[in-house]
């Protein structure tokens, strides 16, 4: 069976090592320390700061539940897919979960998104 592929689109947080998996250990090496990355992280808001906490605790579970059935990419709602994927899919509010580029969700409800992707797996 092939994964359904769930694209999350969200607004991400961008900091200096949060673009690359590997930044953290260069900026160590470089002598740019943690302390230094963490103001960056704290200029947001603490609403889209909980709101992602909330959507990465709801991304882990989601794995959890489905497993080797689905696979999930994370989109930044500000970049250029994440905007493209709005427009193409006509999303207005986040988070937004497309299943399979054919089904839009949109919303906090987990039992709605599940529903979603149990369709998909049902068919």
């Amino acid at each position: 069976m092939k994964p359904i592929l769930i694209e999350v689109i969200a607004p991400m947080l961008a900091s200096l090592e949060l673009s690359c998996i590997r930044c953290g250990f260069v900026f160590d090496v470089a002598g740019i320390n943690k302390n230094y990355r963490d103001v960056f992280r704290n200029e947001y808001p603490d609403d889209w700061k909980m709101a992602l906490c909330e959507l990465s605790e709801w991304i882990r579970e989601l794995s959890r539940l489905y497993k080797h059935r689905v696979k999930i990419t994370l989109i930044d709602a500000f970049s250029p897919l994440g905007l493209w994927k709005q427009i193409r899919h006509r999303v207005f509010r986040f988070p937004a979960f497309i299943v399979n580029n054919k089904k839009t969700y949109v919303g906090w409800s987990s039992e709605g998104l599940e529903s979603v992707i149990d369709k998909f797996i049902n068919e």
